[in-house]
């Protein structure tokens, strides 16, 4: 990673800018080795992060308010199953003893006697290919099935437009453990950032309480280990080229936002940089909302590669130049 400078520019108190600070993550210092989150990432994000590092770069305390919340919701998770923690919680639900003792926490797979099933928790596992060596540690499986928590925005729930990252996500993870993982889905459980229980009695679409549930299909671990070979290929092809041969990020790649068209009633408001009356995803339609009204005018909103904001590689990387980004 590139060095980092941290600013506190919203006075975050002292309490929680620790908890903001703080990182017990296991890092792995090895330069052959690829977690799956890194994996998951474009080539060439990938090699220009690994180049970048002690390159400065400043962040605020405030940019990892969403990560920090993650961590706690899966450290809350881990512990929950850990040290006996869910023999009083199943027993409070209605489970027998005898179907609680059916339960192992983090097994020896070999050791499972029949009628018995397993839940593991934060298991790391590594795999060699290509020269390299990947690895991953999942948050939990349930049964077989692996499952992740999201925190997450409703809309981004709604729009489904992390879907093939969950199933790309899992199916690496069974792919590292296929003794561990043998269900064909993976499950991710939202818990939601700005949940409002008016939207959810109004709105059919609307998750109707702040979890929800949504179930994907894995792709076969042979697709899987094809994407892998692939993906690595790639980064080994690029990993000593110039800067400029690099193939670029695509639109997917960068998170592109989706094209918008800004209709404004009044001309003044949109010239002084003032909230619009009404936004299009097509330029046609915005067009014909102003013939109609026949008076305002309307503005292309400038698109914006979010991805930018997260990649180490940014300080040096010369495709951002031509991009908008926050």
């Amino acid at each position: 990673m590139s060095s980092i400078e941290y600013t506190n520019e919203h006075n975050i108190p002292l309490a929680m800018a620790v908890w903001l600070m703080h990182d017990d993550y296991d890092y792995i210092h090895d330069p052959k080795y690829i977690s799956v989150t890194t994996l998951m990432k474009p080539v060439r994000q990938i090699i220009l992060a690994a180049r970048a590092k002690g390159t400065m770069k400043k962040k605020d305390l405030s940019e990892s308010i969403a990560s920090s919340l993650g961590s706690a919701i899966h450290a809350g998770v881990e512990k929950a199953w850990s040290n006996g923690n869910h023999v009083n919680a199943l027993k409070r639900m209605g489970y027998s003893d005898e179907e609680i003792s059916l339960v192992r926490i983090n097994p020896d797979p070999a050791s499972l006697a029949p009628g018995q099933s397993a839940i593991y928790i934060e298991q790391r596992a590594f795999r060699d290919i290509a020269g390299y060596r990947i690895g991953g540690k999942f948050d939990l499986t349930v049964f077989g099935q692996v499952q992740d928590t999201k925190s997450t925005s409703v809309y981004t729930y709604l729009l489904g437009g992390k879907d093939d990252d969950y199933i790309m996500q899992g199916s690496l993870y069974r792919w590292l453990n296929p003794d561990k993982i043998f269900a064909d889905t993976i499950q991710i459980n939202f818990l939601f950032t700005d949940w409002k229980k008016s939207d959810a009695a109004s709105r059919p679409d609307y998750p109707k309480c702040r979890m929800a549930t949504s179930t994907y299909p894995l792709m076969s671990r042979e697709e899987v280990e094809v994407w892998v070979l692939n993906k690595l290929r790639l980064i080994s092809q690029y990993w000593d080229a110039d800067e400029a041969d690099i193939p670029e990020c695509s639109e997917a790649d960068l998170w592109m936002t989706d094209p918008s068209f800004r209709y404004y009633s009044n001309p003044a408001t949109a010239a002084a940089g003032g909230r619009s009356t009404k936004n299009f995803t097509s330029l046609a339609e915005a067009m014909a909302h102003q013939t109609a009204a026949g008076k305002g005018v309307v503005v292309p909103a400038p698109r914006t590669a979010k991805r930018c904001s997260y990649c180490d590689g940014f300080p040096i990387c010369t495709q951002k130049d031509s991009l908008n980004h926050d």
